[in-house]
């Protein structure tokens, strides 16, 4: 009997070794990225397997009054990707002040905020303000729903046509180091 017992628990250590050694394989494969339309005229470099959230997804997983225009996640709905527009009218010329107005938003929105990069950058001759950041998400604390979450997030902001266009690209903290070179392919790949 203890021969049978050795050959299932040996059985089953293989058997969570080899899916271990799959799953870890499959997350330092290249990432294959096409160019989709994110609305209208917007497209974006996105990682093949992202596609367009549904409305119950969207309202599952963001707790927000304003549905984005356009929010596209992966397969197991851990890394999104989403665009919307302010309801506020900027100039171009004030992207200086807007980013220390929305730089203030993002402090007050959450917690540990680690910032890694911020500034002003053109992107396909467009400028953009940049945050990338680790942070934990600010929770209602009368709602047992909402739960703090560590996050990585990279935004870009543009003005055109005195209307705020917001990019995002988020996922859990402890994916920043894979997704993180994504991101930043993902966000110097759009094209307005």
């Amino acid at each position: 009997m203890s021969k049978q017992f050795f050959s299932v628990v040996l059985f089953f250590v293989l058997c969570s070794f080899s899916a271990f050694s799959q799953r870890k394989a499959s997350q330092n494969e290249e990432v294959k990225l096409t160019r989709k339309t994110v609305i209208r005229t917007i497209s974006a470099l996105l990682p093949e397997d992202f596609r367009p959230m549904t409305d119950q997804e969207l309202a599952a997983k963001y707790f927000t009054y304003r549905k984005p225009i356009a929010m596209f996640t992966n397969q197991d709905q851990t890394v999104d990707f989403g665009f919307n527009v302010s309801a506020t009218a900027w100039s171009y010329d004030d992207l200086e002040l807007l980013q220390k107005f929305y730089k203030s938003s993002i402090q007050n929105l959450y917690t540990n905020v680690t910032m890694l990069q911020e500034g002003i950058k053109e992107i396909n001759k467009q400028k953009y303000i940049v945050f990338e950041f680790v942070s934990e998400v600010n929770t209602d604390k009368n709602n047992p729903i909402q739960q703090s979450k560590r996050a990585y997030s990279y935004l870009l902001y543009t003005i055109v046509e005195e209307e705020v266009y917001i990019f995002n690209f988020t996922t859990p903290a402890s994916l920043q180091s894979y997704w993180s070179p994504i991101a930043g392919k993902v966000m110097k790949s759009l094209k307005l």
